[in-house]
């Protein structure tokens, strides 16, 4: 598949992921795998094809609506952490796609996956998000919105397992009674998930979030 449609590519590496191989059970692959699993659930069409695993502990996605790529990035983040209680780090690259294949979307090939690739290279600690944009927006606009995915990336590395199982939930928008009620291992009360995501920073979140989904398909299209 081919065609110049402006997409976004998330490219990101499990942190600490030679301390995990030693002692966690499941290879850090198949962790990887479920979380793609639950994503592609969650977020259907606009996810193309599966994720892709490749030396292990790394990863690409593809996003057919750039606006939401944040969104599924950080709900990448919080799956990882509430399942697993372990991280990634998520770089972000919006841009044209020259190929995009069915399978093995890492061989994909355009400036989406270049900015990706390379945002990954820069993502260096403590940062563990960013965002890559074409020439024309690596402007004043640019740097503002990667200022506030970093933001947003300070508080994520502070959430606890509750407070990233929370998060999950609010950003495929289920009611704070809906997250209770599906909790994991077992239902809590809504007064808890609340307190969860209050804790979490959701409501900061979510706004940043909304004014990202606002903005950003307005300036990859200018």
């Amino acid at each position: 598949m081919a065609g110049n449609r402006i997409m976004a590519v998330l490219t990101g590496d499990i942190v600490d992921s030679s301390r995990l191989r030693s002692v966690d059970s499941e290879p850090v692959s198949e962790l990887i795998e479920n979380v793609g699993k639950w994503i592609k659930e969650s977020f259907q069409t606009a996810i193309h094809a599966r994720i892709d695993i490749f030396r292990g502990d790394s990863w690409q996605l593809v996003v057919r609506d750039p606006s939401i790529a944040v969104r599924v990035g950080l709900y990448f983040r919080a799956l990882l952490r509430a399942s697993y209680g372990i991280d990634s780090r998520v770089s972000i690259g919006f841009g044209e796609v020259d190929f995009l294949p069915l399978e093995n979307i890492s061989t994909g090939t355009g400036q989406a996956f270049t900015l990706s690739g390379q945002g990954l290279e820069e993502c260096l600690k403590p940062t563990r998000m960013n965002l890559r944009f074409p020439p024309l927006e690596r402007n004043l606009d640019g740097q503002g919105l990667n200022t506030i995915v970093r933001l947003i990336d300070l508080q994520a590395r502070a959430w606890t397992p509750g407070q990233s199982q929370a998060v999950a939930g609010a950003l495929i928008d289920l009611t704070q009674v809906e997250i209770a009620a599906s909790w994991q291992p077992e239902p809590i009360s809504q007064q808890a998930i609340s307190q969860h995501l209050e804790k979490a920073g959701w409501i900061q979140i979510k706004d940043a979030l909304d004014y990202l989904e606002k903005v950003l398909p307005a300036m990859l299209v200018s």
